[in-house]
């Protein structure tokens, strides 16, 4: 007997609550072990950005930073969409302690489309140009996902701002061996003209081309000088110099002065030959001196005069390598005086004193 419309509809609907039964009950105790508590979706975003640092460039300050690589569980980060940038400020010199809830959002740098900021391999940089004097900045950045939900903050980084010291003059340079001398004007204003009462020193940045400006002078200078030994001959150097002036805690440097190009060369010569021996043979007169210490030692240069005769004459076109000569053309019956040079492998070829005379009558 087939059960009528009523009782199907009644049957069907005990079959699905039990076949949902079922499947919790599978859910729960089934095969996969033991159960886990849902994991948060706030721990699966990103974790705080690397390298959170800041600096001032010319009339900025520049923010970088590089992408996180783990979520906040401290696992690989799969997703990243952006970064959101902000700032607060106050006046004075110092960050206010506890500005946290009066950041604002300054930047938000999309990752697929970065209309702000700059975006490079896994870096990312801002640079906020809108500044005020008699203020201090504070920025903190954090990453977000897909949603637009923000991970985990980084540290808050802070500079005070004010007007820029005045730039140095054109510096003079004068290069010598293996050193360069740096000598600019004094500078003891600000960009507005009014004294600088404050101001902390120079600093020296070198560069060699290409390259980039690398700061040379770890301290402070407070003379307008200072002298470079950490260069070599023959490379060309470029210098700039900065004042700098101070803001509390902080450091504020003017902008580039002019820059000065100038290659350090090698003045000084080896020292000469010693030793000299003159000897006649059957092929000519044999030349044999002690080898020369200078590492820098290019080769030696060979000198003959002439008994009667009012200055020496070159017998080398190029310098030789070794410490010994023949002179093939010396003629016989003549008494000759034969001086060895050492000359260095810099651009001038400095050439040592000669070495003492050797006579011989050939």
């Amino acid at each position: 007997m087939l059960p009528s419309e009523p009782c199907r509809r009644n049957l069907n609907v005990r079959r699905f609550f039990g076949l949902l039964l079922v499947f919790l009950a599978l859910d729960l105790f089934g095969g996969c072990g033991k159960k886990e508590w849902p994991i948060s979706p706030d721990l699966v975003l990103p974790g705080p950005v690397k390298d959170f640092r800041l600096s001032q460039e010319g009339e900025s300050l520049v923010l970088r930073w590089s992408f996180p690589t783990l979520n906040q569980l401290g696992q690989p980060l799969t997703q990243l969409e952006g970064f959101r940038l902000y700032r607060c400020d106050v006046p004075g010199t110092a960050a206010a302690p506890g500005c946290a809830p009066e950041f604002f959002l300054l930047a938000d740098i999309d990752l697929a489309y970065p209309k702000v900021g700059q975006v490079q391999g896994e870096e990312a940089a801002y640079r906020d140009s809108n500044l005020a004097p008699g203020k201090c900045y504070s920025y903190r950045v954090a990453a977000y996902g897909p949603g637009g939900e923000l991970g985990a903050w980084s540290r808050v980084l802070s500079h005070a701002w004010g007007i820029l010291p005045r730039a140095p003059g054109a510096p003079t340079a004068k290069a010598g061996d293996r050193e360069v001398q740096l000598s600019w004007p004094e500078v003891s204003t600000l960009r507005d003209g009014k004294p600088m009462r404050d101001f902390a020193g120079y600093l020296v940045y070198r560069r060699t081309t290409p390259g980039d400006w690398q700061r040379i002078t770890p301290m402070l200078l407070m003379v307008p000088q200072y002298q470079d030994v950490a260069v070599k001959n023959e490379v060309e150097y470029t210098y700039m110099i900065r004042a700098v002036r101070h803001l509390g805690d902080y450091f504020l440097e003017s902008l580039n002065s002019p820059s000065r190009t100038v290659m350090a060369q090698d003045l000084t010569p080896p020292p000469p030959p010693l030793n000299l021996v003159a000897v006649p043979t059957s092929k000519g007169v044999e030349l044999r001196w002690e080898p020369s210490p200078a590492p820098d030692l290019a080769g030696y240069r060979v000198y003959r005069l002439r008994a009667g005769a009012a200055s020496p004459v070159r017998l080398t076109r190029k310098p030789v390598k070794q410490p010994y000569f023949v002179d093939t053309q010396a003629s016989p019956g003549q008494t000759y005086y034969y001086s060895v040079t050492a000359v260095d492998d810099s651009k001038r070829a400095n050439e040592s004193q000669p070495s003492e005379e050797a006579a011989v009558r050939y």
